[in-house]
């Protein structure tokens, strides 16, 4: 998980005490705000579980803090909150999701009430799901997919997105809705109708297709997945291809559809949206797609295209950064590290997606054999290694024009 906190309050209570408001953003989105003591309180309810499985909580301070102690604890609660988010067993427990949609319901001030949230399938089917504004993204998954008869042992096949389409009709994927997010209050907090929930995949392995044939509910996701990536040229066909495709797609038959689809280039890559990137120079401008095991970039030079083609044995790092929330521009940086010729390189790309294509990368891994699993890949957001060090101070303000890496 993507955990920062990149935005401090220092705010005075009814009883003109002081205290320090901290804003928590869950993979560059805000997730909510807390004090100091409401996330003590919830440390201690799950050390009462987990006991020592729970890291350290940063220590209290009797006396009044210095502007350098509450940065030190900004820093501490963040790789603290980290530490708990990403510990599967914890982050699926109920004393963990019970805290989470506490703080997440307190900070939007609302009340847990029935409604009907509105779920899209690829082809913008809609799914109404009766739940309520404080249900958990699990649930909500859980009850889209029951409601169009999915069996229930291929949930875990799929998953929540907060997709955006504008004006001109053009499709991203910004986020995946992670299983203890509230939907409602996502895309409530995002009050924008170009954005939505969808219902997509939630694999990388192409090869994953053959488990799902078996449920025609499935089938369906992944025929109407297929069919919008490839009307946005998000797979790579050639000609005779797109002329055959095209021609299967008028018989509706999604068996040999899909089966077709495999032979494609590029088929089931994630498509990130254009972005800059220092490669060659600080403004060049990059397509990035994200899948079978590679990230794929596509260098548009005012000469000349350059691709990229990083198997993920090649990636040998990466980290993401939030910029300054309030910033109109691009707010991710991503710091890619890579093997070229046994020398490691970095590359820096500014992107509104930075946290999408790490959760597809993290994803590319967890479906890797267990032998060959590589662990600790990403940097923590202190943003040191033995390759790489950065001071921490640029989780909070970094800016394009200060922050570049060469490759």
């Amino acid at each position: 998980m993507h955990i920062c906190i990149p935005v401090t309050e220092n705010l005075v209570d009814n009883l003109g005490g002081n205290y320090v408001l901290y804003s928590v953003y869950l993979e560059g989105f805000m997730f909510f705000k807390a004090r100091y003591r409401d996330l003590h309180y919830w440390d201690e309810q799950m050390r009462g579980i987990f006991s020592n499985k729970i890291p350290t909580f940063p220590p209290k301070y009797y006396l009044a803090m210095t502007r350098k102690m509450a940065e030190e604890r900004r820093v501490l609660l963040k790789l603290y909150l980290q530490q708990v988010f990403s510990d599967p067993v914890v982050s699926s427990s109920d004393v963990f999701i019970t805290g989470v949609q506490k703080l997440q319901m307190e900070t939007f001030q609302m009340l847990s009430t029935d409604v009907i949230l509105k779920v899209y399938l690829p082809n913008d089917r809609l799914v109404n799901v009766e739940s309520k504004t404080s249900d958990i993204a699990e649930r909500v998954l859980e009850a889209a997919l029951y409601k169009i008869s999915l069996s229930r042992e291929l949930v875990e096949f799929f998953g929540l997105f907060i997709t955006h389409k504008d004006p001109n009709g053009i499709f991203s994927v910004v986020k995946r809705v992670v299983p203890f997010e509230i939907p409602f209050l996502t895309i409530w907090n995002i009050n924008n109708e170009a954005f939505q929930i969808d219902i997509r995949k939630w694999y990388m392995s192409p090869s994953n297709d053959a488990m799902l044939m078996g449920c025609p509910a499935a089938v369906d996701i992944l025929y109407a997945q297929a069919v919008q990536e490839f009307g946005m040229n998000w797979c790579r066909p050639t000609e005779e291809q797109k002329i055959a495709l095209k021609q299967l797609l008028k018989t509706n038959d999604k068996f040999k559809i899909l089966a077709f689809m495999q032979q494609i280039e590029h088929y089931s890559y994630q498509r990130m949206d254009p972005s800059v990137s220092d490669y060659q120079d600080a403004n060049t401008m990059v397509t990035i797609s994200v899948g079978n095991d590679e990230l794929y970039c596509r260098f548009k030079l005012s000469d000349r295209t350059d691709i990229m083609n990083l198997h993920i044995s090649r990636i040998s790092a990466w980290d993401v950064l939030l910029h300054q929330p309030e910033m109109d521009s691009d707010q991710q940086e991503l710091k890619l590290g890579y093997m070229d010729d046994d020398v490691l390189k970095w590359i820096t790309i500014w992107t509104n997606q930075g946290f999408l294509i790490s959760t597809w990368l993290k994803k590319i891994i967890s479906e890797q054999p267990a032998a060959s699993k590589k662990e600790n890949l990403e940097i923590e957001d202190n943003g040191t290694s033995a390759n790489h060090t950065r001071k921490q101070k640029k989780d909070d303000a970094h800016t394009k024009q200060g922050s570049t890496s060469s490759s």
